[in-house]
């Protein structure tokens, strides 16, 4: 499979093709560094009950002959969100201003591990871009994962390294301009 052959469009979190997406996303994360076997079921309701509702907000999927191999969803970070406020308070209010002011947030992107290393990534977040009106988009990935060099190829610039909890993991916050 190569990314020529696989299909990547938007869609509702709902339905069989949602649940096949956290079924990807599942089995991406239950593997190291992460090894989290619970994280499908906290990300779906994370989308049905929050994320959908905000604004900018696309879910979009991959299919291979019809099976859902990878997901990515983002929506336009604001003030009074968790993750954009934590990150505001790490890296200050002049990087801040320039990478969080308008900003689209690339919250998740996974493609199942038979399927990985083959642009199914590059696709959905190039997909997940294309368009966008907002200055930047911005991402935060676990530092000891491969995710941060596939961003750092495709343009994004390291901004910082931190942790979201006391004694967590370490991730790099990382941006991109896209205007």
């Amino acid at each position: 499979m190569t990314a020529t052959h696989v299909r990547v469009r938007e869609i509702e979190p709902l339905g069989p093709l949602f649940e096949g997406a956290i079924a990807v996303y599942a089995d991406a994360f239950a593997l190291p560094p992460y090894r989290d076997l619970d994280r499908g079921r906290e990300v779906s309701a994370r989308i049905r009950d929050t994320h959908r509702f905000r604004t900018g907000f696309r879910f979009l999927i991959a299919e291979d002959n019809g099976a859902v191999c990878g997901m990515a969803y983002g929506y336009r970070g604001e003030e009074g969100q968790w993750w954009h406020d934590a990150v505001a308070r790490w890296i200050g209010p002049a990087a801040a201003s320039a990478w969080l002011a308008e900003s689209y947030e690339v919250v998740e992107l996974a493609v199942h591990p038979s399927a990985q290393r083959r642009g199914i990534g590059t696709a959905l977040l190039e997909a997940l871009l294309r368009g966008r009106r907002e200055r930047t988009a911005v991402l935060s990935t676990r530092t000891d994962s491969e995710a941060h060099r596939l961003y750092h190829r495709l343009g994004f610039d390291y901004l910082c390294e931190m942790t979201f909890t006391a004694g967590g993991w370490p991730f790099y916050v990382m941006g991109r301009r896209l205007r």
